[in-house]
């Protein structure tokens, strides 16, 4: 299921193509098990190196974390 929050998840590369922006939809974004993952955008935008290793999960850690991503409420 898509998570909330108030815009689409943004960042820029580090290694797949460095200063490029990127804007992750917030129904591209699961929350299972308390973890958040973006993976079948990554594979479709063809992220690569620290931007899918580190730099994204580590952003969508800390926006759960705030609560600024969540599941929705039921």
């Amino acid at each position: 299921m898509a998570v909330v929050g108030a815009s689409p998840v943004t960042f820029i590369s580090e290694s797949t193509n460095p200063g490029k922006q990127y804007q992750i939809p917030l129904w591209e974004i699961t929350i299972t098990s308390g973890v958040a993952s973006a993976a079948t955008w990554m594979t479709a935008v063809g992220l690569s190196g620290t931007d899918e290793s580190t730099l994204v999960p580590t952003l969508l850690a800390g926006l759960l974390h705030q609560g600024l991503i969540a599941v929705p409420p039921s």
